[in-house]
């Protein structure tokens, strides 16, 4: 192994969770990694040591004169047919269901997260904040994955490949599902590349797969362009901010996609009285996928959207960093 990968090695040793994931999800996670093939080299490594020195410590014990050696318990997912893992997954989240029963009058707004960029911490302080003002529905901004590397822009070349980068954000979201376990997710620009890119190669929309199913997501998610409820809008946004949005339609609207924009703004008139609410990013802006934001003065504010009795008390609330 060269010095890198031995760096990378020492790390898997003392962080021997990672161990069972992924290179790409040790890419990801690791400080010092620089590329995801000295993540496999070091992890596959790691993977034979850690399975030698297991089988050298497995306790035997003496009964009648014979050696037993205890059995290893196989992992909670080893081996289990695809159906029984469905199964399993609804009952526990069913049983999770019974246990979080929030207020659906009040609502999360999560902002756009690029997975798989995801900003340490951001899903525990958006947790955080649906237990604090029990909000029972949760609504996620859009662009959930980042695609960056399917992008139109220039793919980075020491950058993750097309599989790679999906297996990535797939593995990430896991623990989206697993915290919010029902939710809409708004439909952003770049959870759209995958069609934009279907038309450029002059194929059928028929051949596009659900977003929800290529990510593996919950049936209890709903991925749509638009959501309205108790006469607020939540859309991701493309042109102009949620305020600009919500004067022009007379609607109060929520919005994601400008990354450095997070407000509420009202506007009142004889007539009504509505809102923009605008909420940031979740992700982590030092990954390379931000890279060509660097140079830019204004940097992506990491925060959330709460509405509160039915769409009437909007705020923001920014995540301590």
């Amino acid at each position: 192994m060269t010095i890198k990968q031995q760096k990378i090695y020492n790390w898997l040793k003392e962080h021997k969770g990672y161990i069972k994931k992924g290179h790409n999800w040790v890419y990801l996670n690791n400080p010092i990694a620089h590329n995801a093939e000295d993540c496999q080299i070091a992890l596959k490594q790691a993977r034979i040591d850690f399975k030698d020195s297991y089988s050298k410590s497995s306790s035997t014990y003496s009964k009648g004169g014979k050696v037993a050696v205890m059995a290893q318990k196989a992992p909670k997912w080893e081996n289990t047919p695809i159906s029984v893992k469905r199964q399993l997954f609804f009952k526990q989240f069913k049983e999770k269901q019974q246990k979080e029963q929030y207020n659906k009058d009040n609502v999360i707004f999560i902002a756009d997260l690029h997975a798989p960029w995801i900003l340490d911490g951001y899903l525990d302080f958006c947790k955080e904040q649906q237990k604090k003002y029990d909000c029972g529905t949760v609504i996620f901004s859009g662009d959930i994955i980042d695609s960056g590397a399917w992008s139109y822009h220039e793919h980075d070349p020491d950058g993750l490949s097309v599989k790679g980068e999906l297996m990535a954000a797939k593995e990430q979201l896991k623990l989206v599902f697993e915290m919010f376990p029902e939710a809409i997710s708004l439909l952003g620009n770049h959870d759209l590349l995958i069609s934009r890119k279907t038309k450029t190669a002059g194929l059928s929309q028929e051949f596009i797969r659900d977003l929800g199913d290529l990510l593996d997501a919950p049936r209890t998610w709903k991925f749509v362009h638009e959501y309205i409820k108790d006469n607020v809008r939540y859309v991701h946004g493309s042109i102009g901010d949620a305020f600009k949005r919500a004067v022009d339609s007379r609607m109060s609207t929520c919005q994601g996609h400008l990354h450095s924009k997070t407000f509420v703004q009202w506007s009142v008139s004889e007539k009504d009285a509505i809102f923009g609410l605008q909420v940031g990013a979740g992700f982590d802006r030092d990954k390379y996928a931000f890279d060509y934001a660097k140079p830019f003065p204004k940097k992506p504010i990491i925060g959330c959207g709460i509405i509160l009795d039915k769409g009437t008390t909007p705020f923001v609330k920014l995540m301590s960093l």
